[in-house]
């Protein structure tokens, strides 16, 4: 359920990239700060597709994301990020923007950092860029995945078998693991804002649509996979609008 203070958590989302802007501009956004500008970017977009704006302001504001999470990579120091945490990849790509999330993917940090994150959730990210973007082989795809399933212990992880699908280019395989994986992710958002540990302007917006999972749909229908027209969290109105072309630059420029 979407709260009635959409439009102010839209407007605060805005103001705070306001004043986070110079920092990112002029390269001194640690990696904190950009992942906080970024979900303010995804956070009215989504508030903004929930109030009937055109989707267009949606895949503009997650195009926003990824073009500023690629500037930021570009004077960063890989080994201050974090892959598994690049949220604003999957922004790109569901914005339509495969140029920017190839650009965050040819920036991205190469290694697993071991305490800092899990394995699986890196080579989740990992996989999707290799694959996807950097030209990676079918045989590297499977060793990476074996990798994964390693790195599992013998636990589940819907988004392994999302992987796999996407490998073998099985439709209803990636279908169905899709589904799993945004109904997991539906239970979890559902307990996780139960127990007040989400924000409220979090639970409105991103526990009410799933863009990794939007991102995922995206990248099956661009390898040709017949896909299904809703699916939970992943509406077919935020798929809506068809190409889009926005500047590289103009999430310099908050309000245009």
């Amino acid at each position: 359920m979407t709260s009635q203070f959409l439009p102010v958590f839209v407007q605060n989302a805005l103001e705070d990239n306001e004043e986070l802007l110079p920092d990112v501009v002029e390269g001194r956004a640690d990696f904190s700060a950009i992942l906080e500008f970024c979900q303010n970017f995804r956070t009215a977009g989504i508030g903004a597709l929930f109030l009937g704006s055109a989707p267009k302001v949606f895949r503009q504001m997650l195009h926003h994301s990824g073009r500023a999470y690629a500037h930021f990579l570009g004077y960063a120091d890989p080994r201050t990020t974090l892959t598994s945490k690049a949220l604003p990849f999957f922004d790109a790509v569901a914005s339509g923007d495969f140029d920017g999330a190839a650009l965050i993917a040819r920036s991205s940090r190469r290694s697993w950092a071991q305490g800092e994150e899990y394995e699986e959730d890196f080579l989740f990210a990992e996989f999707l860029m290799q694959q996807l973007f950097l030209g990676a082989t079918p045989r590297a795809g499977a060793d990476m995945l074996e990798r994964y399933e390693a790195a599992l212990q013998g636990s589940e992880d819907s988004r392994l078998a999302v992987c796999k699908a996407l490998l073998d280019d099985d439709a209803d395989g990636f279908n169905a693991s899709l589904a799993l994986f945004l109904s997991e992710r539906g239970d979890l958002m559902a307990e996780l804002n139960e127990s007040g540990a989400l924000m409220e302007e979090e639970s409105a917006t991103e526990g009410n649509l799933c863009v990794e999972g939007l991102a995922l749909v995206r990248l099956a229908e661009h390898k040709g996979l017949e896909t299904e027209r809703d699916y939970l969290h992943v509406p077919s109105t935020a798929r809506k609008g068809g190409r889009i072309t926005f500047s590289a630059e103009a999430w310099r420029k908050l309000w245009d």
